[in-house]
Order: structure tokens, then sequence, then C-alpha cells
């Protein structure tokens, strides 16, 4: 069946993604849920220090040959694809992944991945945040969140993280195949989750259930396999809500921002404009 194929959510940095993920993350007997699969191309899994997030994305001028990675890429999508089932009652379950969309061009750079039947075949879903709010926190969250954990590699704040343009350009290669991307604009989300949701569930052929709009403060296995300290950072606000409402509090007070990060805004607006004409 179609809409048994699986979900991916593409996003950028701080645009709730963690939060939205919690929702599928409520029901574990129909979902299984896949955490940024991408992530290890650009961290160091020997040492698990943050590490190369900036470079890795940023710096074009990658000398190893693409196709050395292409069996661990399929490896990926072959996961992505498997067949899951519910211990309890032995029925299948359907895959929800999120990744970063700069994470993912950045790992299949100079491969063929973009015509893949396993990449074009995904039922493709985005999730934008507007970049006056996304990069403010993601600024933040470098200068506040990071800094506070000695030890560990911090990278400057890098406008080529933001992701957004990287978002459009997968949603523009779906969409010029006669398919239509979902998209989910943040602050709905935030305002109205059970309007949003509903409308979400509808289009990836799912019946919303009220359990996914609220949920336990808690750790999340999924999000701590990996170990890597990028992530235990990042999900701290997720683990530690019990619903979208939470997100409109200001964790951090609010500062004064470097050009650099105005220079991001401007450049990243009109990417993310172009996305939230399609928004549900």
């Amino acid at each position: 069946m179609s809409e048994q194929k699986p979900i991916i959510l593409w996003t950028h940095f701080r645009s709730v993604s963690h939060a939205f993920q919690r929702t599928f993350l409520q029901r574990p007997q129909e979902f299984h849920i896949i955490d940024e699969p991408f992530l290890e191309f650009v961290i160091d899994t020997h040492d698990q220090h943050l590490k190369a997030v900036k470079t890795c994305i940023a710096d074009s001028s990658k000398s190893a040959d693409p196709n050395l990675f292409m069996p661990k890429i399929l490896s990926i999508f072959d996961k992505i694809w498997k067949p899951y089932y519910d211990e309890s009652s032995n029925k299948p379950k359907r895959t929800f992944c999120k990744e970063h969309s700069n994470f993912f061009l950045k790992a299949i750079s100079g491969t063929s991945l973009l015509s893949n039947p396993q990449f074009l075949e995904l039922t493709h879903t985005f999730l934008i945040r507007n970049p006056e709010k996304s990069l403010r926190s993601l600024y933040k969250a470098v200068n506040f969140i990071f800094k506070k954990n000695p030890g560990y590699f911090i990278p400057d704040f890098d406008k080529n993280l933001a992701g957004f343009k990287e978002s459009k350009q997968i949603f523009d290669l779906i969409k010029d195949l006669n398919k239509q991307p979902i998209v989910v604009d943040a602050d709905d989300l935030i305002d109205d989750p059970e309007r949003v949701l509903k409308k979400y569930c509808e289009l990836i052929g799912e019946e919303f259930k009220e359990e996914m709009i609220h949920w336990e403060a808690k750790n999340i296995n999924e999000w701590n396999g990996n170990n890597f300290t990028i992530t235990k950072l990042m999900v701290y606000n997720a683990e530690n809500s019990t619903g979208f409402n939470e997100f409109t509090k200001k964790y951090e007070p609010e500062i004064e921002y470097p050009q650099i990060v105005y220079d991001a805004i401007a450049e990243n607006k009109p990417y993310y404009d172009y996305l939230y004409q399609f928004k549900i």
C-alpha cells in the first residue's frame, strides 16, 4: 500500500523537529523511529565529540571519493525501508525518519542517490521554522548550550548550517516529479498542534490520535543510541517537555546578536518564504 511507504521529515537546526518526532514516538506499536541516520557522516564516531559539523558541511573541498561511501549510504536506505513489526502483536510498523537536509545532501554529494527509487519513493515531508527564530536559537545553542560543556570542540556560528537552501533543493526535486511534498511550519505546530497534526496525518494516510500532542518528560532512547554530544545537547528541550505549548517559552534570555546572524537570516528568509507558501 502506498500509504505504508516510509515517512521522512526533512528539517533544519532548531526547528522543533525533535518535538515533532515525539508525536510519533507516542505510537510505538505503529511507528518505527529512525533519527538522523546521516549524522554519522559529519561526526567523528571514534571519540564521539562534537567535531567537524561546520567544516564537513561548509567545506566543498572534501577529497574522498564519494563512491566509497555508497555501500554505507545504501545500507541506511535499506534500514529505512526494512520491515519492522510490533513485538506484542506482530503487526507491521511504518517507519518515520527525521533527517537534516544539509547533512543528507552533504553525505550523498557526488553520488547518484537523488535518482535512487529508495529515495524518490519515500513519503517526503518538511518542517520549517522562520529563520528569525531558528537561527537566533542556533546562535544561542552554540554560545550557551555547547559552551556549558567544556572539553568538547565548539563550532562558531556558521550560516552554512542553516539548512533552508538544502530543504528547498530536496522539495523542488520531489515537486518536479509531480509529487506534492508536505510542509509544516513550526509556528503553526506550536500554536495549534491538534489541527496541524490532524492534517499531516490525513496527508500521510494515517489516523490522528490524541496522545500525539501530549507526552511525558523523559529520556528518549532513540535519541541517545549514538551517544553523540551534539544529539544530547540538541534534544534537551524536547526530552524535558510535555507538549508543544512549552516551546513558546524562552529557555535562554534574549541577547545581542552579531551581524553574521542577521546576515544569515536575510540570506535564508527567501528559501523559508518559498517553502512557507506550500505549508499545510
